[in-house]
């Protein structure tokens, strides 16, 4: 993995504190401009599925299967389920924790962090990392990077049109989402090198 990754998700960890810290007064400027560019564009509602939970299921079995049938890499299946099941539940407690209602009180639990910015961008990193780390093909790895974090961007999104999320649910969900899985890496490649090197 590029170290530049690491110093990167101190920063994306940082912003994250700072927008809990600043939830209940100083977001409401950003959170308008996103909606009012965002309430436009319906369109973003079709990609809703890329962030649902039933998707990223499929998605992590597969990437667990493939991991499994082709290179027997039982570390790698065990570090797609805790990141992506692990993600989606530290989303909910830090939803529980933060109490942010959602917009237009719509009562469908709380809505800090957006789980489908969050936990497809885990899914994306840490899917496509274990894909791809033996390829050596740099430039299809960043392709796949590359449109891994499209699909991120637009389930994000999706939740804006309709007021399901604040635009700063999303921008702490992806921020977060990017987080947790260069964490979740990390841990992966330090269990690699003690193993390597017993």
């Amino acid at each position: 993995m590029k170290k530049w990754f690491y110093p990167l998700a101190a920063v994306t960890f940082a912003a994250v504190v700072l927008l809990v810290i600043n939830l209940d007064n100083e977001l409401s400027g950003i959170d308008q401009i996103g909606s009012e560019f965002f309430s436009r564009l319906d369109f973003l509602l079709f990609f809703g599925f890329l962030g649902g939970e039933w998707f990223l299921a499929t998605l992590s079995i597969a990437a667990v299967l493939y991991l499994w049938f082709r290179r027997n890499h039982y570390l790698g299946m065990l570090i797609v389920l805790l990141a992506v099941g692990g993600g989606n539940y530290l989303n909910k407690l830090i939803k529980t924790l933060t109490e942010r209602p959602r917009p237009d009180g719509l009562d469908e639990g709380f809505s800090f962090p957006s789980g489908h910015a969050m936990v497809s961008m885990i899914a994306a990193i840490v899917i496509i990392y274990l894909i791809t780390e033996k390829s050596g093909d740099a430039a299809g790895q960043a392709l796949m990077f590359a449109v891994g974090i499209l699909i991120s961007i637009l389930a994000g999104l999706s939740r804006l049109p309709d007021d399901a999320h604040y635009f700063t649910d999303v921008i702490g969900g992806w921020l977060l989402g990017y987080t947790y899985a260069i964490l979740c890496l990390f841990v992966y490649e330090y269990l690699m090198k003690r193993r390597t090197s017993v």
